[in-house]
């Protein structure tokens, strides 16, 4: 059904004849009787009987005539809102990232992005590097910034930063304020790591092994705050992202290893010629591109950082 031949429609009844109709709308009258004609055909009934010079509506007329004002107005909504996404201005966006760009990174850039498109919808999931990375590839989320994703994917990554770690320690610690930490002086120290498959842990377990260290004391602490609790009550030491310890919180101090670098790289992932983007999806890509690059220059911490 073209949305023309119910506008051509609706001018019929409210003008009153066809001859008034073709003058409101500027057509010939002959275009405003085709109209109705291809209107009749597709829809395989009479819609006005013809008395004379006059017209009426038939039943089906009628009917047609109760529900051609909410088709118009659901049409036009359509036509605004695909050119609103068009635009970059409507649409949904689906993001997927890890702790701590998550609540620490991503609030800046989120927030005015969707103050200036009211009519976006916009949905971020927080979870583990495998969780997002997957979601990314049965298309569940557009977009997922989290670490490197398994080859089997096939995902495409862009590296945005290094994310820098460091150890959290109870300010009462034999090494808060020691001199230089190496990693050999944490071999009989325990170590509270995250849940099995995320990659903080497995760096921290790959670095640990390659020095002959089993990092694993028998705690696993999936979520960021709870691990950050656990050290400040003195259950033992972590290893985490630098973001979200610094400052470190009270009665803890933060310290760094020096003869391990320890860092993940944290990048973009998506899929690509999964569907063609959206101009809104490429301004939020483009906006996380050339924000969350420049923590490549953030400082790591000074020694000895505490309360």
């Amino acid at each position: 059904m073209e949305l023309r031949h119910l506008y051509t429609f609706q001018t019929i009844i409210k003008e009153g004849s066809f001859l008034r109709a073709a003058e409101k709308l500027q057509y010939a009258q002959s275009t405003i009787t085709l109209h109705i004609q291809q209107l009749e055909a597709e829809l395989g009934v009479p819609l006005f009987a013809r008395r004379g010079k006059r017209v009426q509506l038939t039943d089906a007329g009628h009917a047609l005539y109760e529900q051609a004002d909410l088709l118009v107005q659901k049409a036009q909504a359509l036509q605004q809102t695909m050119a609103d996404i068009v635009a970059g201005e409507a649409g949904h966006i689906r993001i997927g990232a890890i702790e701590p760009t998550a609540s620490l990174r991503l609030p800046d850039l989120i927030v005015p992005f969707c103050l200036e498109r009211p009519k976006l919808h916009l949905t971020l999931e927080v979870g583990s590097n495998r969780s997002v990375s997957e979601r990314v590839a049965d298309g569940s989320i557009d977009v997922g910034i989290c670490m490197l994703p398994e080859a089997s994917l096939d995902l495409t990554y862009e590296q945005l930063f290094m994310e820098p770690m460091a150890i959290l320690l109870p300010a009462s610690h034999q090494l808060a304020h020691a001199g230089n930490i190496q990693i050999s002086d944490l071999a009989d120290e325990r170590l509270i790591l995250k849940e099995r498959g995320c990659g903080y842990r497995q760096m921290i377990e790959t670095a640990f092994l390659q020095h002959g260290i089993n990092p694993y004391s028998g705690i696993e602490i999936g979520n960021l705050e709870v691990l950050k609790n656990a050290v400040q009550r003195g259950l033992g030491i972590a290893i985490m992202p630098v973001a979200s310890v610094n400052p470190p919180p009270e009665g803890t101090t933060l310290r760094t290893l020096q003869d391990v670098k320890l860092e993940v790289p944290v990048g973009l992932v998506y899929k690509v010629g999964q569907y063609a983007r959206g101009r809104a999806l490429n301004a939020m890509l483009e906006l996380m591109r050339t924000s969350l690059r420049q923590h490549e220059e953030s400082p790591l911490i000074d020694e000895a950082v505490g309360p």
